[in-house]
């Protein structure tokens, strides 16, 4: 066999084993990246369900003892 493309075999398997690494780094940083997103999704789903209630609270009917009052009167 000849020693160059015995040479360039091995360049050729470096370069993509450093190529594989590089994206396996990628993959883990992308990865990190998800889980981070998806705990940040989560925390502002708590704080929306939290704040619902709270309007919830707000837009409750008056209890059925107490007027409701009519602004029609007010110009």
């Amino acid at each position: 066999m000849d020693p160059s493309r015995i040479l360039v075999a091995l360049e050729e398997r470096e370069k993509w084993r450093d190529r594989r690494q590089r994206l396996q780094a990628r993959l883990r940083a992308v990865q990190a990246q998800k889980r981070y997103l998806q705990r940040e999704l989560d925390a502002v789903r708590r704080r929306v369900a939290r704040l619902e209630a709270l309007v919830a609270g707000f837009e409750a009917p008056p209890p059925r003892d107490m007027p409701i009052i009519a602004f029609e009167h007010i110009r």
